[in-house]
Protein backbone atom coordinates (compact mmCIF):
# COMPACT_ATOMS: atom_id res chain seq x y z
CA UNK A 1 0.00 0.00 0.00
CA UNK A 2 2.78 2.50 0.71
CA UNK A 3 4.49 1.73 -2.52
CA UNK A 4 1.43 2.49 -4.50
CA UNK A 5 1.01 5.92 -2.36
CA UNK A 6 4.32 7.14 -3.22
CA UNK A 7 3.89 5.75 -6.51
CA UNK A 8 0.35 8.18 -7.15
CA UNK A 9 2.22 11.03 -5.38
CA UNK A 10 4.90 10.98 -7.89
CA UNK A 11 2.13 11.12 -10.55
CA UNK A 12 1.11 13.63 -9.66
CA UNK A 13 3.84 16.02 -8.83
CA UNK A 14 4.93 15.20 -12.10
CA UNK A 15 1.42 16.66 -13.87
CA UNK A 16 1.35 19.63 -11.70
CA UNK A 17 5.12 21.09 -13.02
CA UNK A 18 5.81 22.15 -16.83
CA UNK A 19 8.52 24.00 -18.46
CA UNK A 20 6.98 27.36 -18.19
CA UNK A 21 6.43 27.22 -14.59
CA UNK A 22 9.56 25.25 -13.67
CA UNK A 23 11.03 25.67 -10.08
CA UNK A 24 14.75 26.01 -9.48
CA UNK A 25 16.41 22.91 -10.09
CA UNK A 26 18.12 21.59 -6.68
CA UNK A 27 21.66 21.82 -6.06
CA UNK A 28 24.03 18.92 -6.37
CA UNK A 29 26.53 17.43 -4.54
CA UNK A 30 28.51 20.35 -4.01
CA UNK A 31 26.42 22.79 -6.12
CA UNK A 32 27.93 21.36 -9.41
CA UNK A 33 27.18 18.54 -11.90
CA UNK A 34 23.82 20.03 -13.50
CA UNK A 35 22.47 18.79 -16.17
CA UNK A 36 21.96 21.63 -19.20
CA UNK A 37 17.98 22.33 -20.20
CA UNK A 38 16.80 21.68 -23.36
CA UNK A 39 15.75 24.73 -25.98
CA UNK A 40 12.58 26.43 -24.71
CA UNK A 41 10.69 28.74 -22.21
CA UNK A 42 11.28 28.53 -18.31
CA UNK A 43 9.26 30.18 -15.54
CA UNK A 44 11.35 30.83 -12.07
CA UNK A 45 8.99 31.75 -9.51
CA UNK A 46 9.21 33.43 -6.06
CA UNK A 47 12.90 32.61 -6.24
CA UNK A 48 14.50 32.70 -2.57
CA UNK A 49 17.52 35.95 -3.00
CA UNK A 50 17.81 38.16 0.10
CA UNK A 51 14.73 38.21 1.80
CA UNK A 52 16.49 40.42 5.05
CA UNK A 53 17.48 43.30 2.62
CA UNK A 54 16.83 46.28 2.89
CA UNK A 55 16.80 49.99 0.83
CA UNK A 56 19.65 50.75 2.98
CA UNK A 57 22.58 48.51 1.32
CA UNK A 58 23.29 45.39 -1.30
CA UNK A 59 21.69 42.43 -0.44
CA UNK A 60 23.42 38.97 -0.31
CA UNK A 61 24.20 38.19 -4.18
CA UNK A 62 22.32 35.10 -5.42
CA UNK A 63 23.87 33.44 -8.50
CA UNK A 64 21.98 31.43 -11.27
CA UNK A 65 22.52 29.39 -13.93
CA UNK A 66 20.18 29.56 -17.07
CA UNK A 67 21.82 27.16 -18.84
CA UNK A 68 21.16 24.28 -15.63
CA UNK A 69 17.87 26.19 -14.51
CA UNK A 70 19.33 26.80 -10.96
CA UNK A 71 20.94 28.11 -8.71
CA UNK A 72 24.94 28.35 -8.13
CA UNK A 73 26.16 28.43 -4.43
CA UNK A 74 28.37 31.76 -3.93
CA UNK A 75 31.08 29.33 -3.22
CA UNK A 76 31.27 29.22 -6.88
CA UNK A 77 32.20 32.49 -7.35
CA UNK A 78 35.21 32.42 -9.43
CA UNK A 79 34.04 29.65 -11.61
CA UNK A 80 32.08 29.79 -15.02
CA UNK A 81 29.35 27.71 -13.51
CA UNK A 82 27.20 30.36 -13.64
CA UNK A 83 25.59 33.13 -16.33
CA UNK A 84 23.79 36.18 -13.97
CA UNK A 85 23.96 37.24 -10.32
CA UNK A 86 21.13 39.19 -8.47
CA UNK A 87 23.12 41.81 -6.62
CA UNK A 88 22.86 45.26 -5.43
CA UNK A 89 19.55 46.60 -3.49
CA UNK A 90 17.19 44.04 -3.14
CA UNK A 91 19.04 41.92 -5.43
CA UNK A 92 17.94 44.09 -8.59
CA UNK A 93 20.66 44.60 -10.42
CA UNK A 94 21.57 41.56 -13.29
CA UNK A 95 25.23 40.88 -13.76
CA UNK A 96 26.73 38.90 -16.29
CA UNK A 97 29.57 36.57 -15.20
CA UNK A 98 32.20 38.01 -16.98
CA UNK A 99 35.86 37.63 -15.26
CA UNK A 100 37.26 41.58 -17.43
CA UNK A 101 33.80 43.25 -15.45
CA UNK A 102 35.70 45.61 -12.54
CA UNK A 103 32.81 45.51 -10.26
CA UNK A 104 30.98 42.07 -11.44
CA UNK A 105 31.21 39.66 -8.72
CA UNK A 106 32.74 37.58 -11.23
CA UNK A 107 35.61 40.08 -11.72
CA UNK A 108 38.83 37.88 -11.61
CA UNK A 109 37.19 34.61 -12.90
CA UNK A 110 37.03 32.95 -16.30
CA UNK A 111 33.49 34.42 -17.16
CA UNK A 112 32.60 35.48 -20.51
CA UNK A 113 29.27 36.28 -20.56
CA UNK A 114 27.70 39.50 -21.54
CA UNK A 115 24.45 41.64 -20.97
CA UNK A 116 21.97 44.13 -22.90
CA UNK A 117 18.43 45.55 -22.47
CA UNK A 118 16.53 46.18 -25.44
CA UNK A 119 14.65 49.74 -25.29
CA UNK A 120 12.01 50.71 -27.67
CA UNK A 121 10.98 54.31 -27.23
CA UNK A 122 8.17 53.71 -29.69
CA UNK A 123 7.08 50.97 -27.23
CA UNK A 124 8.09 52.62 -23.43
CA UNK A 125 5.70 55.49 -24.60
CA UNK A 126 2.26 52.87 -23.67
CA UNK A 127 3.70 53.33 -20.23
CA UNK A 128 6.48 55.89 -19.67
CA UNK A 129 7.51 59.04 -19.93
CA UNK A 130 10.95 58.62 -22.00
CA UNK A 131 11.96 62.80 -21.10
CA UNK A 132 11.49 62.42 -17.22
CA UNK A 133 12.53 58.66 -17.30
CA UNK A 134 9.78 57.37 -14.94
CA UNK A 135 6.30 55.63 -15.40
CA UNK A 136 3.28 57.41 -16.44
CA UNK A 137 0.65 54.67 -15.46
CA UNK A 138 0.70 52.41 -12.62
CA UNK A 139 0.49 49.18 -12.12
CA UNK A 140 1.31 49.08 -15.94
CA UNK A 141 -1.07 46.97 -18.17
CA UNK A 142 -0.15 43.35 -17.65
CA UNK A 143 -0.69 42.51 -21.51
CA UNK A 144 2.52 45.04 -22.21
CA UNK A 145 5.25 42.58 -20.58
CA UNK A 146 3.80 39.80 -23.23
CA UNK A 147 3.90 42.02 -25.96
CA UNK A 148 7.15 42.86 -25.14
CA UNK A 149 8.31 39.41 -24.84
CA UNK A 150 7.43 37.96 -27.51
CA UNK A 151 8.33 40.83 -29.96
CA UNK A 152 11.77 39.55 -29.48
CA UNK A 153 12.46 36.57 -31.96
CA UNK A 154 16.00 36.70 -32.58
CA UNK A 155 18.86 38.79 -30.60
CA UNK A 156 18.62 42.39 -32.81
CA UNK A 157 21.40 43.26 -34.78
CA UNK A 158 23.77 45.33 -33.94
CA UNK A 159 22.88 45.54 -29.87
CA UNK A 160 25.39 46.69 -27.94
CA UNK A 161 26.17 43.95 -25.01
CA UNK A 162 27.49 45.13 -21.70
CA UNK A 163 29.82 43.41 -19.20
CA UNK A 164 28.29 46.00 -16.00
CA UNK A 165 24.70 45.05 -14.68
CA UNK A 166 21.65 45.92 -15.90
CA UNK A 167 19.34 47.26 -13.02
CA UNK A 168 16.94 49.72 -12.03
CA UNK A 169 16.11 52.53 -14.84
CA UNK A 170 18.69 55.88 -14.31
CA UNK A 171 19.15 55.33 -10.49
CA UNK A 172 22.53 56.81 -9.82
CA UNK A 173 23.00 56.59 -13.13
CA UNK A 174 22.51 57.19 -16.73
CA UNK A 175 21.40 53.87 -18.20
CA UNK A 176 18.31 52.46 -18.61
CA UNK A 177 17.10 49.46 -16.90
CA UNK A 178 14.63 46.95 -16.61
CA UNK A 179 13.02 48.18 -13.41
CA UNK A 180 11.75 51.82 -12.08
CA UNK A 181 12.82 52.83 -8.29
CA UNK A 182 10.43 55.08 -6.66
CA UNK A 183 13.40 56.03 -4.05
CA UNK A 184 10.74 58.87 -2.51
CA UNK A 185 7.72 57.89 -3.49
CA UNK A 186 7.08 60.78 -5.57
CA UNK A 187 4.74 58.72 -8.01
CA UNK A 188 2.54 58.76 -4.91
CA UNK A 189 2.62 61.39 -2.55
CA UNK A 190 2.04 61.11 0.57
CA UNK A 191 1.81 57.61 0.97
CA UNK A 192 4.79 56.35 3.10
CA UNK A 193 4.27 53.11 1.62
CA UNK A 194 5.07 53.68 -1.46
CA UNK A 195 8.43 54.98 -1.13
CA UNK A 196 11.54 52.71 -1.61
CA UNK A 197 9.25 50.73 -4.13
CA UNK A 198 10.78 48.51 -7.24
CA UNK A 199 8.08 48.12 -9.97
CA UNK A 200 8.80 45.99 -12.76
CA UNK A 201 8.70 47.54 -16.51
CA UNK A 202 8.18 45.32 -19.63
CA UNK A 203 11.86 45.38 -21.14
CA UNK A 204 13.48 42.34 -22.16
CA UNK A 205 17.30 41.12 -21.49
CA UNK A 206 19.06 39.42 -23.45
CA UNK A 207 21.89 37.52 -22.32
CA UNK A 208 25.30 35.76 -23.73
CA UNK A 209 25.94 33.27 -21.18
CA UNK A 210 29.03 32.02 -20.33
CA UNK A 211 29.06 29.11 -22.93
CA UNK A 212 27.94 31.68 -25.69
CA UNK A 213 24.26 30.55 -25.69
CA UNK A 214 21.70 33.45 -26.15
CA UNK A 215 18.87 34.20 -23.74
CA UNK A 216 16.12 36.20 -23.70
CA UNK A 217 14.99 37.42 -19.95
CA UNK A 218 12.06 39.35 -18.63
CA UNK A 219 11.85 40.06 -15.19
CA UNK A 220 8.23 39.73 -13.48
CA UNK A 221 8.81 41.11 -10.09
CA UNK A 222 11.40 40.89 -6.96
CA UNK A 223 8.45 40.75 -4.55
CA UNK A 224 6.68 37.06 -3.33
CA UNK A 225 3.84 36.64 -5.30
CA UNK A 226 4.44 39.35 -7.56
CA UNK A 227 1.92 42.04 -6.43
CA UNK A 228 0.59 43.76 -9.46
CA UNK A 229 0.78 47.25 -6.70
CA UNK A 230 3.44 46.64 -4.44
CA UNK A 231 4.62 48.37 -1.77
CA UNK A 232 6.50 48.72 1.65
CA UNK A 233 4.03 45.92 2.66
CA UNK A 234 5.12 43.44 0.63
CA UNK A 235 8.14 41.18 1.19
CA UNK A 236 11.24 41.53 -1.30
CA UNK A 237 13.77 39.00 -2.15
CA UNK A 238 11.50 37.00 -3.95
CA UNK A 239 12.41 36.98 -7.91
CA UNK A 240 10.08 36.01 -10.62
CA UNK A 241 11.42 36.14 -13.88
CA UNK A 242 10.81 34.11 -17.18
CA UNK A 243 13.46 33.69 -19.65
CA UNK A 244 13.91 31.89 -22.87
CA UNK A 245 17.32 30.12 -24.10
CA UNK A 246 18.59 28.99 -27.15
CA UNK A 247 21.06 25.86 -27.00
CA UNK A 248 21.93 25.11 -30.11
CA UNK A 249 24.55 28.61 -30.64
CA UNK A 250 22.28 30.72 -33.01
CA UNK A 251 20.45 34.10 -32.64
CA UNK A 252 17.07 32.51 -33.03
CA UNK A 253 14.88 33.51 -29.72
CA UNK A 254 11.62 32.62 -31.76
CA UNK A 255 10.91 29.72 -28.67
CA UNK A 256 7.88 28.44 -27.66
Amino acid sequence: MKTKLLSLLAIVLLAACSKDDAPPKPEGPGGSGGNPVKTGTYRVVNLVADTNATSAGDAVSLYYSLEENRVIPASQRQTGNWDIVFYGIYNSSVYPNNGNAVGSPGFGGPGKAEIAVIVDRKFDVAYYDTTHFKPTKLPIPAALWTEAYNKVTAVPAGLRFVTRDIGLDHFLGGFDGWGYYDFYGSLFPGNPQKAHVVYTMPRVLIVKTHKGRYAKLIMESIYKDSPVNPDRTHKPGYITFRYSIQMDGSTNLNIP
